[in-house]
């Protein structure tokens, strides 16, 4: 009895602090959301916390006709599309040859990879934003593309290939066997076994481009090439008292991540303990 009754108190302790953590983080997202319904002027009567009295739903269509939103908006969704595309490329193209083929300076040339690894954005900003000046692409959608491209790659073919390495080599020996060459090996059979990490990689990829704050603020003046993030910035500068329309901003550029990684949480997991346990 003495131990039904202490295993009950300790699930019930769990459970009160699983509701607590999930409160905590659900509350300023609710606020945000809660905000972005009401007016100002019901703000300065009811104060932040209360319910709107009625949902302005006109705000989520109001946002798209003030600053300039909308061309922000554009820059965010085309880097980040050009960037995921150029990192699956590259990795899967990267990935494979340290997986499978066997060439002089291999280790060598892979701990280069590696080595990008652990070099932050801060150390190396100054040298990029020279390097970008030099080329003509500073201030250019090209400027916010590339270095984060090369950012990306380390990582995205430590990861693949290390779920390259899971797959049996016996498939490609047979494939090579009946004539078949590396491409087809990595498009016909690597590919459709790596969903889950590529799904991973690309969710990961795509939310940490879109939510870029650094580069397109020190490399961007041009407010036309703009991104989200740097948009928003300029966008309270503009609406500093009008906090309705910040939350509406602020919910519209978080929505199309939140909903990617709601949608492909699964496969994210799934990309994420793949590999992890062997027998």
């Amino acid at each position: 009895m003495t131990m039904t009754r202490s295993l009950l108190m300790r699930r019930t302790l769990v459970y009160v602090i699983m509701i607590c953590t999930v409160l905590l983080t659900i509350f300023p997202f609710l606020l945000v959301i809660n905000t972005s319904l009401k007016t100002m002027s019901e703000i300065n009567i009811d104060g932040p916390l209360a319910l709107p009295h009625i949902f302005h739903w006109d705000n989520y269509s109001r946002i798209w006709d003030v600053g300039n939103f909308v061309t922000y908006y554009k820059n965010s969704v085309i880097v980040t599309v050009v960037v995921v595309a150029f990192v699956v490329l590259l990795a899967l193209l990267g990935a494979y040859p340290f997986a499978y083929m066997k060439f002089k300076g291999k280790g060598i040339f892979f701990l280069i990879v590696l080595w990008g690894l652990t070099v932050p954005l801060d150390l190396i900003i100054i040298p990029l934003f020279n390097n970008l000046k030099s080329m003509g692409l500073l201030n250019t959608i090209w400027s916010l593309i590339l270095p984060q491209i090369a950012l990306n790659i380390p990582f995205s073919i430590f990861l693949l290939r290390g779920f390259m390495k899971d797959i049996p080599y016996a498939l490609l020996e047979s494939a090579r066997i009946d004539g078949s060459t590396e491409a087809k090996n990595l498009y016909y059979i690597i590919m459709p076994m790596l969903y889950a990490p590529m799904v991973s990689l690309i969710v990961f990829t795509a939310i940490g481009t879109w939510n870029n704050f650094m580069l397109p603020t020190i490399l961007i003046q041009n407010d036309q090439l703009r991104t989200l993030p740097v948009g928003l910035n300029y966008f309270q500068t503009k609406f500093t008292m009008d906090y309705p329309m910040i939350a509406t901003a602020a919910v519209v550029s978080a929505f199309p991540a939140a909903l990617a990684y709601i949608v492909f949480q699964r496969n994210i997991l799934s990309g994420v303990m793949v590999g992890a346990l062997k027998e």
